[in-house]
């Protein structure tokens, strides 16, 4: 009698698991990570030890993060700490998933994005050590190839006072160029042919190259996207900013 009411309050914990995931995943797909993290933090005081549950509350901890950081606020760096820190966990209880890697690599390059040349130097020399583990597990895994190429066109601009403290430090930073940023982004562009992200990005590294007609084909091939990503919004609007300067010129 008494495993019977256990496995029915098993059950029934199950279902109202079940019940916050799905109302977290309408939230997010809405765009309304606030209302999704809140979802998800319920989900893990039940469950702390699911995988799936884990990587949606560090994804929506670093998702709040980029929306503040998009709207110039300083809360940002409170959640990409948070993320950082859920990513932490991922990395301890599940080291065999690419996803655990992707949000090691991406929450440590968001939180550079708020320290000093040198402290922002350490932090994003984790970027490409994780992304390209995520990418050694699963080779298909379009975001961390992204993340590479971004890495990639940071380190190959970057100035040289800031190349020579990595290589006093770190024993340097890889030599990498503009065309490596290229060649993940296009790999990226690949698996991820819909994203307003990839095709943004693809145009910033044609911009820092030089090669203006391209950088305007990718920038009006991403206006053209549909948003599938939280940040889309803010992607096309840095475009259509771009693109009404360049016509005033």
């Amino acid at each position: 009698m008494i495993s019977l009411i256990s496995l029915h309050a098993s059950f029934a914990l199950g279902n109202e698991l079940d019940l916050i995931l799905q109302r977290g995943d309408r939230y997010y797909s809405d765009f309304n990570n606030l209302e999704a993290l809140k979802e998800y933090s319920k989900a893990y005081e039940i469950d702390s030890e699911k995988y799936e549950i884990l990587m949606r509350i560090t994804r929506a901890y670093n998702d709040i993060g980029e929306d503040y950081k998009e709207q110039g606020s300083n809360e940002a760096e409170v959640y990409f700490v948070k993320a950082f820190e859920y990513s932490e966990i991922m990395e301890k209880m599940f080291p065999q998933r690419a996803e655990t890697y992707f949000y090691l690599a991406a929450t440590r390059g968001n939180l550079a994005l708020f320290k000093g040349g040198k402290d922002k130097v350490k932090l994003g020399r984790y970027v490409e050590i994780y992304a390209k583990k995520s990418i050694e597990i699963k080779p298909d895994y379009g975001e961390p190839h992204v993340a590479l190429g971004v890495y990639y066109r940071e380190v190959a601009n970057l100035n040289w006072f800031l190349k020579k403290f990595a290589k006093a430090f770190f024993g340097g930073l890889p030599g990498v160029s503009n065309e490596d940023s290229l060649k993940a982004l296009l790999k990226a562009e690949q698996l991820l042919p819909r994203s307003v992200y990839v095709q943004f990005e693809l145009g910033k590294t044609h911009k820092m190259i030089g090669n203006e007609k391209r950088t305007k084909e990718h920038f009006n091939k991403a206006l053209n996207l549909p948003n599938t990503d939280h940040r889309d919004k803010y992607f096309k609007n840095h475009i259509l900013s771009y693109l009404e300067e360049q016509s005033e010129e």
